[in-house]
């Protein structure tokens, strides 16, 4: 079902809110007041706290899983070349977001809420099956390490990536997505053993 514009702004100042004080900071209070209505008109958008997370979850897989998806399904592109345009979608969405992928996730886990980590559970396991898909198109029996390894070497990349921008200093210049890291670490995986 669609969001309402009100429910988009309710999640634009929660994303805002996240990134700026991590979940533990994300109150209904606070949260009203960057939108300028009561606590009360907020539930009328959204039952509780939960929900308002689980909107931003969604609305991260969006931005992030949707267009991967898309990717892994040209089929007419070689494996190993959409691995690599599915990673660098990541590093752009991690560098445009300020880090978002792994910042929910470390505070989804933290939260210890059942159903928001279930929920980040079946997107990160639906993120490493698509990286295993493609590993194992490029590679069958033959790649250097076990395609659910070399999955989390690749997820890794990415997450290094994040972690590192989020511990940049505030005002910095942005890092460029690390384009070099990916090509390196995709080539280095998908080659045959010899």
């Amino acid at each position: 079902m669609p969001l309402s514009p009100r429910q988009e702004e309710i999640l634009d100042a929660t994303l805002h809110l996240v990134q700026e004080r991590g979940l533990g900071g994300l109150t209904i209070r606070r949260l009203a007041e960057q939108v300028g209505v009561t606590e009360g008109a907020l539930y009328r958008h959204f039952p509780g706290k939960t929900e308002i997370i689980l909107g931003l979850i969604d609305r991260l897989e969006q931005r992030l899983f949707e267009p991967m998806q898309r990717i892994a399904e040209e089929t007419s592109t070689p494996p190993r070349a959409r691995l690599r345009r599915l990673l660098r979608h990541h590093a752009t969405v991690v560098s445009e977001s300020d880090s978002l992928p792994i910042l929910l996730l470390a505070e989804v886990v933290a939260s210890g809420e059942a159903a928001l980590i279930a929920r980040m559970e079946r997107l990160f396991t639906s993120y490493l099956a698509l990286l295993e898909q493609l590993l194992g198109e490029q590679n069958g029996e033959q790649a250097p390490l076990a395609t659910d390894q070399a999955a989390l070497a690749l997820l890794g990349v990415v997450s290094a990536f994040a972690i590192k921008r989020r511990l940049t200093i505030p005002g910095q210049p942005l890092t460029p997505p690390p384009a070099e890291a990916i090509d390196f670490l995709v080539d280095r995986l998908t080659r045959k053993k010899r």
